[in-house]
């Protein structure tokens, strides 16, 4: 039983409400909204009406963004 909560807090503590990772990615909150809308880039996590994305997906494409592939 100890061991599913420590899984779901781990699951948790990847997510990254959308306004913070557009920070991170450096562009507008918007343009990330408009990324989720159209179901490229990342996959969306709705919880209690707040959108959030995978902190895994976006380090991801932070890395490939750096390596300019």
């Amino acid at each position: 039983m100890n061991q599913d909560k420590d899984k779901l807090a781990a699951l948790s503590e990847r997510l990254i409400p959308v306004d913070e990772a557009a920070e991170l990615m450096k562009i507008k909150k918007g343009t990330l909204q408009n990324w989720l809308s159209q179901g490229s880039k990342f996959k969306r996590v709705k919880v209690g009406g707040r959108t959030f994305i995978d902190g895994l997906e976006l380090e991801a494409w932070l890395r490939t963004a750096l390596d300019g592939r």
